[in-house]
């Protein structure tokens, strides 16, 4: 009993260190920080995609056993195109570059060093290490779930102590951007921590670790499930503990540019001479956490869609072109990712809904149009056209479950479900 109960600890801990990196940190902190009066809303909004869709990606890749073989169930030539876009988007081309960037803005802030020759440096050595870590991912919830997770944190405890006894109450603060509609911008600003399509790839990398830990076969579904709403627990915790961090630091800082600069004046707030290196640390480790996960994952799946270059060679590919797009900066990063997320979230938030239905493996017509329809209409808002809940961020949604459910009334004539 008490193994099995250390195991769904270290695997709670690996699920959290997989989806917490760079935005997670950012992100709830700004939140709470902008919205307000309107704090609760947004901050709800914002919890459904950044930890309830995370872990229902990751049960739904259990039901259905990879990214491809879900995707498949729209079409094969979908699932090839759209679980490549995924895994470079969550690998290479952003996700994996705003772990190194983020971590190193982190660094500037506690050294005073700016300069380009320190952030090559810095990415270098940072993608040199995530990549050895990369090839052994059965060794990540030893390394990140055993390790690096109660560390990381026990030094995010460290920063909500220190900034505990600031006096701002939540009045004080504004509503900005959340005014009018802050559930729906708090959902938009969990697309940007990227989990959703993050759990899509790492449901490979948990299946490998309960393997690891020699859970049997029979019963890793169960440990998956169980590792899974734990881990999101966790992730609950720690973003309403940033959240905190956000209302209270009105008091010390004004008119922040992102999370970042709040996190840095709230460590700034405990220590002049020891916060910010705190805040570095906690940025390190939180980014080099999720940066490893990911490259191990983009290994695993193009190593098996194309096998000719080994599973070694494909994360040294990874984290050079991560290293190298780092290297462009974090505002550069974010403000490319958030037209590209809201393009690919609809389909896969509909993937992963789709999956939890019974019989989900038979039901063509209900995720072909179902997906189909959700991003034809992201596509269609992204370039401007107005359409019901545009104006919310939601106009993939209406002709999404419409198209789901006309889908699912046409398969229930082929077969009884």
């Amino acid at each position: 009993m008490a193994t099995i109960a250390k195991h769904r600890a270290i695997l709670s801990f690996t699920v959290f260190a997989m989806f917490f990196g760079a935005g997670n940190l950012i992100f709830p902190v700004f939140l709470a920080y902008e919205s307000g009066r309107e704090f609760l809303p947004a901050f709800i909004g914002f919890t459904i995609t950044a930890i309830g869709l995370p872990v229902l990606s990751l049960l739904a890749i259990g039901r259905a056993g990879s990214l491809s073989a879900l995707a498949s169930r729209v079409h094969p030539a979908f699932s090839c195109i759209f679980t490549i876009a995924i895994y470079l988007t969550i690998g290479p081309c952003l996700a994996i570059p705003r772990t190194a960037s983020t971590s190193f803005e982190m660094i500037k802030a506690a050294t005073g060093t700016s300069s380009q020759i320190a952030s090559v440096l810095y990415s270098a050595a940072f993608f040199a290490a995530g990549g050895i870590t990369a090839l052994h991912p059965e060794k990540l919830s030893k390394r990140l779930g055993r390790i690096l997770s109660p560390i990381l944190i026990l030094l995010i405890a460290i920063l909500v102590a220190g900034i505990a006894t600031e006096e701002a109450p939540l009045s004080s603060a504004y509503a900005g951007r959340y005014s009018g509609k802050p559930f729906a911008v708090g959902f938009a600003e969990g697309y940007q921590t990227m989990d959703a399509i993050a759990g899509l790839v790492f449901g490979l990398v948990l299946a490998i670790n309960l393997n690891a830990l020699g859970i049997k076969a029979e019963e890793a579904p169960k440990e998956g499930l169980i590792a899974s709403v734990l881990g999101g627990l966790l992730l609950l915790i720690v973003y309403s503990a940033l959240a905190f961090i956000g209302i209270k630091s009105h008091a010390i800082i004004n008119d922040p540019s992102n999370g970042a600069d709040i996190l840095s004046a709230a460590a700034a707030n405990i220590s002049s001479q020891y916060g910010r290196f705190l805040i570095a640390a906690i940025f390190i480790i939180a980014c080099f956490n999720t940066s490893t996960s990911l490259l191990s994952s983009c290994g695993e799946y193009f190593s098996h869609l194309c096998p000719r270059i080994s599973r070694g060679r494909w994360i040294a590919i990874f984290a050079i072109i991560s290293g190298i797009i780092a290297n462009a900066g974090l505002d550069m990063i974010i403000s490319f990712s958030a037209p590209v997320l809201s393009l690919i979230y609809p389909g896969a938030i509909m993937l992963i809904a789709t999956a939890f239905i019974p019989d989900s493996h038979r039901l063509r017509h209900a995720y072909r149009l179902g997906v189909g329809l959700a991003l034809a209409a992201s596509a269609l808002s992204f370039i401007g056209v107005s359409l019901p809940l545009s104006y919310a961020g939601f106009g993939w949604l209406i002709p999404g479950v419409l198209g789901g459910a006309a889908g699912y009334a046409i398969d229930r004539k082929s077969f009884p479900v």
